[in-house]
């Protein structure tokens, strides 16, 4: 079974912004149980990762290392107050993806308890997105019992 979605984000402001929830009741719409999630932002100025929401200075983190991994100019350490921006977009996206695949268990994304499905927003200016999700599987089947 084959099931896809193409849908306009709303515009966010630069930053991390979880869509663990949004994926799951996607998943559960495409009635898939087993299977896997394709998930593709159609932009280049933004990303999907998985990282850790147990804690939410993780995803800061995150942008700071990837700010620190490719500078802007020299003095990048000075304009790191504003991690993100001291990074072109077409650097970070050579460091993250505009693509993401997970499983689907069960009905649900088949991540780790403790991981998150984030939107990676690089640009200040907020813009709306186009995320196509891409789920194939096999649908949940009723139970059926074995005989001899």
């Amino acid at each position: 079974m084959l099931f896809q979605r193409t849908l306009e984000l709303a515009a966010h402001n630069q930053g991390a912004y979880e869509i663990t929830n949004f994926i799951a009741d996607i998943i559960k719409e495409s009635k898939i149980h087993t299977g896997t999630c394709h998930l593709f932002i159609h932009s280049s100025a933004s990303a999907l990762i998985i990282s850790d929401i147990a804690d939410d200075s993780t995803k800061d983190t995150t942008a700071d290392f990837m700010a620190q991994l490719a500078p802007s100019n020299i003095n990048a350490n000075e304009n790191i107050n504003n991690a993100m921006n001291a990074i072109p977009p077409a650097i970070k996206h050579a460091y993250s993806q505009n693509e993401l695949t997970i499983p689907v268990s069960n009905g649900r994304p088949g991540i780790g308890v403790w991981h998150g499905i984030f939107l990676w927003e690089y640009k200040s200016a907020p813009i709306e997105r186009k995320l196509t999700i891409t789920i194939m599987g096999d649908p949940l089947h009723k139970s059926f019992r074995l005989t001899r």
